[in-house]
């Protein structure tokens, strides 16, 4: 079962949800940049460069990390990436689509080239990349998780100094950090996975991160809107106020001067020059912002000026000033506010009304023009009882009074500073312009000076958009979590019931499944399918050929499994189907297990192998003394032994013969290992006779069980059953230290009889058996030379040339070796010349033919022929009569033994 990784399912997540909210941002900033063309300095927060770069770094991020099966869009993804590099240049060199200065500094867009960069296909994919590319990629998701670091850093920095640090716009200098969270954890989460790709998340993760990130970003977006919607307003308001407060000051300052000419017409001539001292004295005394009053005549020469006590003489600024020289030169009439050159320069702007004065001459008196009447104002001191200078706002306005000079809404000048301060940092809400009765189309424009509650609104802003997508990272990855446990437990739930190999039913499935029915129907089939040597081709092929071959085995069984049926695998080569409703059509299952076995005979093509198989079959059907599912599954394992042992490839029904012999065999194992405990064997001694006189040289150990009742157990009943159980090795030592004790006595006796002793073949190929035979000869104090092993065919099975080495070690020492049952096993006479034995035991099969069968003559005489040529001695098992005795005698065989000779006895009885 594949889990997925924890770590690596908590990066997945982050880089959906960052790459998702880093391609959305980007896409709807850019959006709302085409939808809402007005007040770029307050809706367009940063570059479009950068907007694009947004755009082009999640897209190709997710792309990369959700679509990368599909050819078409890796392609696409390395374009996006690709597009990423050109926003970076583009912006660092000064974009070419904006006509505003987001002053994004050029070292951020270099510090995400590396990030883009990293996106193109420039190494191939993870599983084929060289050590050093690996490193190369870890490297550079370490600098995209600096990136994220650093961005949050500033972030903060937002937070605690309340100013935008990166861009003009506050909000566009959070949205740079917040993009460089998001493109750095995004980047991070799809480089650093090694070699292992990311798990791919569910559709349900995506569907519900895309559409909460969009609802999260629309939120901060219309938040955005809103504010800047507000800001706007409150620019056109402060136009508007500033407008109305021009016009209407204008207005009064400007009929104020006129009813001041209007006057001075209508004095007599014989008081004028009182009646005007008076007006003058009262105007300087009553008007603050009244800084001098002159009288100019119509060839331009100064009749008088009158100041406002403390103030400086302007008659020679004024009189200089080339824009009130211009405005002198023009006859004087309708009223005119003329800005002199000289008050731009000075702190506090000056302006001059000029009024048109035509006197009353006396009668007879030739008219002398009309007049000038100057009126220098200080036009600070005139604003500042304004509503609009008592105002507190953080909005500030300017006009435009002549062309380079602007003057702010308290009537001071624009310094240097204050216009670099107003291009850097001061946002320009609305560009208008202002007309009055007595100019038009005087420029206007509103700034939002201060930055403070912007930058506040601002921070607040961002901080919900960002709990808003942490929200969103938080469910996905319990979405994820979920969705992983739930993938967990169903496939735990699946391996707790199914084969892992080939797909199946395992065996406590099965279990369960037979249970079941085995109450509700009661009438249930089984039929215990095992491969007939398929442990050999493990060993030789290899376990992967193996599992092939029970992949392809479970297709075709599955293809043949009736209706109410399951099939299960039951342990490594063995099958088991159970069938529903089949225990009173025995001649349908029997027909079933045939074509199964010719299913299974069908060859098996692994690689370049070609393979055949065939199997046995046990069946065994619910009846009415089956008191258990598992008692079910046992006769069909019972059924399908006794058909590998009558010769496999066959199908075997249960019945109670089988449950008996089991019950009989599992007892004698018992028994077999109880007497070897409790030392309750012995061994008999049958003789063995020279053929030219017929003497007794040597006697052959035969192990005997004798049971309570005074009867013996058949060697042939639990020696197989001892080799089967592996119990043959401890019997085995048990024989040889008992039949060395015994040589020894039989040397210490007048016969000086040799000993023959049997050894298993399983005990011959352990490791330690020579050892084991040179310790028990010195622990017994028997010498080699008065022993002979017998030995069978079957050690030949586990390796020729092992045998003889092993064999040689044996006769170094001085013990002589026999080959016993010669020719019922698998050597041939060819292999005689290789083994270094000293006799060849014909078995006793062969001897008791030689009467009736002519064959058995010829090959027994060839046996002979054959073994005494390569220096073997040769001796005939089973001389049951004289004729046999003279037989093998007459065709020069040299020892003899059977029960014609004697019959096995106790030691004490030789």
């Amino acid at each position: 079962m594949k889990i997925i990784n924890t770590d690596l399912q908590a990066r997945a997540v982050l880089q959906l949800v960052t790459a998702t909210a880093l391609f959305f941002a980007g896409t709807l900033i850019f959006g709302y940049r085409l939808l809402e063309p007005t007040q770029q300095l307050v809706y367009h927060s940063i570059s479009s460069s950068f907007q694009v770069l947004m755009i082009a770094i999640g897209g190709s991020v997710l792309l990369r990390s959700y679509k990368r099966e599909h050819k078409h869009y890796r392609r696409f993804a390395s374009l996006l990436a690709a597009l990423a590099v050109l926003a970076i240049i583009d912006g660092s060199t000064g974009s070419i689509f904006d006509h505003f200065d987001a002053q994004i500094p050029v070292y951020l867009y270099l510090i995400y080239l590396p990030l883009a960069l990293s996106l193109l296909p420039i190494f191939p994919p993870a599983e084929q990349r060289r050590a050093w590319q690996q490193e190369f990629i870890k490297l550079n998701a370490g600098y995209a998780l600096g990136v994220a670091s650093l961005s949050f850093t500033f972030l903060l920095l937002h937070l605690f100094l309340k100013s935008p640090l990166v861009a003009k716009h506050p909000t566009g200098s959070l949205v740079i950090c917040v993009t460089g969270i998001l493109a750095g954890v995004a980047i991070y989460s799809t480089h650093y996975r090694g070699r292992r790709p990311l798990p791919r998340l569910s559709n349900a993760s995506a569907n519900f991160t895309s559409l909460a990130i969009f609802v999260v970003l629309i939120f901060g977006l219309g938040m955005f809107h809103s504010d800047m919607s507000g800001l706007k307003l409150k620019g056109d308001r402060a136009i508007k106020q500033l407008r109305d407060s021009r016009i209407a000051l204008g207005e009064s300052n400007i009929k104020l001067f006129e009813r001041l000419g209007e006057r001075w017409k209508l004095y007599p001539y014989a008081a004028h020059s009182r009646l005007m001292e008076v007006d003058i004295n009262a105007y300087l005394q009553h008007i603050d912002y009244l800084d001098a009053l002159l009288l100019v005549s119509p060839d331009n020469e100064v009749v008088f000026e009158r100041l406002k006590p403390s103030r400086p003489s302007y008659l020679d600024e004024m009189m200089t000033d080339p824009v009130v020289r211009q405005a002198l030169e023009q006859p004087p009439q309708a009223t005119q506010l003329i800005v002199p050159m000289f008050a731009v320069e000075s702190l506090s702007a000056k302006a001059i009304v000029r009024v048109a004065v035509d006197f009353v001459e006396p009668e007879g008196t030739a008219d002398s023009g009309v007049y000038s009447l100057l009126a220098l104002l200080d036009v600070r001191s005139m604003l500042d009882s304004t509503l609009v200078n008592n105002m507190e706002t953080d909005i500030e306005t300017y006009t435009e009074v002549m062309p380079g000079a602007w003057m702010d809404r308290s009537g001071f000048w624009i310094s240097a500073s204050t216009r670099d301060y107003l291009e850097e940092t001061a946002i320009r809400l609305k560009l208008d312009s202002m007309d009055m009765y007595y100019s038009k189309g005087a420029p206007v424009m509103a700034y939002l000076y201060k930055l403070d509650n912007l930058q506040e609104t601002s921070n607040l802003q961002m901080l919900i958009v960002l709990g808003g997508i942490s929200l969103v990272l938080l469910v996905v990855l319990a979405v994820e979590r979920n969705v992983t446990l739930e993938v967990q437990g169903k496939q735990l739930f699946y391996q707790a019931h199914h084969d892992a190999l080939t797909g199946l039913m395992n065996r406590s499935s099965i279990e369960e499944y037979i249970g079941r029915h085995f109450h509700d129907s009661q009438d249930v089939t089984v039929l215990f399918i095992d491969l007939d040597g398929f442990t050999l081709i493990n060993d030789s092929l290899g376990l992967h050929v193996g599992d092939a071959i029970l992949i392809q085995l479970a297709e075709r069984l599955q293809g043949q499994q009736p209706r109410r049926s399951e099939l299960a695998r039951f342990a490594s080569d063995e099958f088991i189907l159970v069938l529903q409703g089949a225990v009173n059509f025995p001649e349908r299952v029997s027909t079933l297990a045939q074509d199964i076995m010719l299913t299974v005979a069908q060859p098996y093509r692994i690689n370049e192998h070609k393979i055949y198989l065939t199997a046995s079959v046990g069946v065994a059907h619910q009846t009415g003394d089956v008191r258990s599912p598992l008692e079910l599954i046992q006769r069909a394992d019972m059924a399908m032994h006794q058909a590998k042992r009558l010769g496999y490839n066959h199908v075997q029904e249960y019945d109670k013969s089988m449950a008996q012999r089991l019950l009989s065999t599992t007892a004698m194992r018992s028994n077999l290992q109880e007497a070897i405990e409790q030392d309750e064997l012995e061994l008999h001694y049958q003789p063995i006779v020279r053929c030219n006189d017929q003497q007794r040289v040597q006697v052959e150990a035969l192990l005997r069980w004798q049971q309570q009742d005074g009867s013996y157990i058949p060697p042939s009943e639990f020696i197989p059953l001892a080799e089967m159980t592996g119990q043959i090795v401890p019997l085995s030592e048990w024989v040889f230290r008992r039949a060395c004790h015994d040589a020894v006595k039989l040397q210490q006796s007048a016969s000086k009889l040799r000993m023959s002793v049997n050894i298993s073949a399983l005990h011959f190929n352990r490791a330690n058996f020579v050892d084991f035979v040179l310790h028990t000869l010195a622990e017994t104090g028997c010498q080699a030379q008065w022993l002979e092993l017998e030995l069978t065919e079957s050690i030949l099975l586990e390796g020729t040339q092992y045998a003889i080495e092993r064999l040689q070690a044996l006769r170094t020492y001085g013990l002589t070796i026999a080959l016993d049952d010669f020719g019922t096993g698998f050597s041939s006479l060819s292999c005689l010349k290789r083994l270094p034995i000293d006799t060849v035991k014909i078995d006793r099969s062969f001897i008791a033919g030689i009467r009736h069968h002519k064959s058995d003559r010829v090959l027994v005489d060839s046996v002979i022929k054959i073994a005494q040529s390569l220096d073997f001695a040769v001796l005939a098992e089973g001389i049951e009569t004289r004729q046999q005795a003279e037989f093998v005698s007459d065709l020069g065989c040299n020892y003899m033994q059977g029960y014609y000779f004697g019959r096995p006895v106790p030691f004490k009885n030789l």
